[in-house]
C-alpha cells in the first residue's frame, strides 16, 4: 500500500502550481497512522496541524522552498506490553516535527513535495514509552491541488524513524490555506498569463 501511494505522488510530480504567492499557510488533515510491530501499538487514525513558513527562493534551486511545523494526533491508539501484563491498553500520542520541504513548480494546478525533518513523540502512558524512543527522523512526499489562489487540497505521505528501530508510516489528506502575500509570483507564472500578441503598456 505504501508503495502504491508513494508511485501516485512521483507520477504526480510532472506537474505543479506556485507556492510563492503566499509567506504562510495552515492545513488541516485527517488520515492513519501505520505503526510497526516494534512499537506494540496497533494502527490508529490520527488527526494533523501543520503551519507552513514559505521563503521566496529562485525556481530551480536546491534551496528550502518551505519550513514547516507539523504537529500529528492518535487518541486511545491500541497497546500491548505481554512484559507488564498490559494487553489492549490505550493511549494518545502527540507527535511534533520540523521539516523542510522542497516544491516541483511547473505551470498546472498540481504542486509535488518533499520533506525531509525531525521530530519528538509523547504518548499519555509511561508504559508505551518502552518499546518507544522519543526522537525520530522524518522522510515523505505529498502534492498539493490548487483550488483557488489562497485554497488547496492536499495528499501526503511520510515516514518516521525511531532511534530504537520502530518506525511509523503517516498517510494524510486535508486542506490548506495560505496567506501573508508580500511579494509577486515569479516571472514563470506571471508570463503564462500573458496572452501571446498582448502588448503591454508602462
Amino acid at each position: 500500500m505504501k508503495k502504491v501511494f508513494l508511485a501516485i505522488l512521483a507520477t504526480l510530480s510532472l506537474s505543479a502550481a506556485d507556492h510563492n504567492l503566499y509567506n504562510h499557510a495552515l492545513s488541516l488533515a485527517g488520515g492513519y497512522a501505520v505503526n510497526s510491530s516494534e512499537s506494540r501499538l496497533d494502527n490508529a487514525s490520527l488527526l494533523g496541524l501543520r503551519y507552513n513558513y514559505n521563503r521566496a527562493t529562485v525556481e530551480g534551486s536546491i534551496d528550502i522552498d518551505a519550513i514547516q511545523l507539523a504537529f500529528d494526533y492518535s487518541g486511545d491508539a491500541v497497546y500491548q506490553n505481554p512484559a507488564k501484563s498490559i494487553m489492549d491498553g490505550k493511549t494518545d500520542v502527540y507527535r511534533l516535527g520540523v521539516n523542510a520541504l522542497w516544491y516541483a513548480e511547473n505551470d498546472s494546478d498540481f504542486t509535488p513535495y518533499l520533506l525531509l525533518g525531525a521530530g519528538i513523540q509523547l504518548f499519555e502512558e509511561s508504559a508505551v514509552e518502552d518499546n518507544n524512543n522519543a526522537w525520530f527522523a522524518s522522510v515523505g512526499a505529498g502534492v498539493e491541488y490548487q483550488l483557488r489562489g489562497d485554497f488547496s487540497v492536499l495528499a501526503e505521505a511520510k515516514e518516521l524513524f525511531a532511534g530504537d528501530g520502530s518506525d511509523y508510516f503517516l498517510g494524510t489528506v486535508g486542506i490548506k490555506y495560505s496567506f501573508g502575500q508580500n511579494y509577486q509570483p515569479s516571472a514563470r507564472v506571471t508570463a503564462k498569463r500573458v496572452p501571446v500578441g498582448t502588448v503591454v503598456h508602462y
